[in-house]
């Protein structure tokens, strides 16, 4: 009826039988194809229960870390030097503090994030890969930002200035690789988007070999990154 009335004419007799043929023959103009259940992109409630969790474990290890600047600026470093205990005892107590509060934070952010808002992590084994990796590599930055900075609070400042900054280029907060070009490969120098992409393809995969490739990477930023704070370290191990 809409042809007919935009050409302005009654249709003949068995035109509009014919036309209806015509039409159902014709290709569809657009074919709704299934994504497949195997995909390698997060959920929106899995991608930003990640985003956030990784992002909140970077400001979570400062706690422990920024103990050495507490104390010095407290006036307890030099109990602590003069105790019978090496220097690396006392580094090695700050970051063993960072370690678990990481640990025990990222758990409850998985397993509430799972409970709560019905996030799939994928494989334990492989999450509690991830979960590992990213607490060294947040760990190691915060080593850097406590050989650098003077005061807790100076140090406080520049490590949440480098959560956000590092969550924003790793796509926390949007899925990253959507935009591609330069920024999707700018986003490759964070550990977190390696950590996404790596809950992807364990969504995807299913198995604890395919978080390797990343979770290597993510360690590997955090060992360097704290191997070299140690070079500066020292300073703050003074009166």
């Amino acid at each position: 009826y809409t042809y007919f009335g935009l050409e302005r004419r009654i249709p003949e007799e068995g035109e509009e039988v014919a036309l209806a043929e015509r039409a159902a023959a014709m290709p569809a103009a657009v074919e709704l194809i299934p994504a497949p259940e195997n995909t390698k992109e997060l959920g929106s409630k899995t991608h930003f229960a990640a985003g956030m969790a990784i992002l909140f474990i970077f400001l979570t290890v400062q706690f422990g870390v920024l103990g050495l600047l507490e104390e010095r600026t407290n006036g307890t470093m030099a109990r602590l030097l003069a105790a019978p205990i090496s220097r690396r005892s006392i580094v090695a107590g700050k970051a063993l503090t960072s370690f678990i509060l990481g640990i025990v934070s990222m758990v409850v952010l998985v397993v509430g994030s799972t409970l709560l808002l019905g996030a799939e992590w994928g494989n334990s084994w492989g999450v509690a890969i991830l979960v590992l990796a990213a607490v060294i590599a947040a760990m190691g930055v915060m080593f850097v930002v406590a050989a650098l900075a003077r005061t807790p609070e100076q140090a406080g400042n520049l490590q949440s200035i480098i959560a956000f900054v590092l969550a924003m280029l790793g796509g926390c907060f949007f899925p990253i690789a959507q935009a591609g070009g330069l920024l999707e490969t700018v986003s490759l120098i964070t550990p977190h988007a390696w950590f996404l992409r790596a809950l992807g393809e364990l969504g995807a995969a299913g198995t604890v070999s395919s978080v390797f490739p990343a979770a290597l990477y993510i360690a590997l930023f955090g060992l360097v990154t704290g191997g070299l704070a140690q070079l500066r370290i020292g300073k703050v191990l003074a009166p």
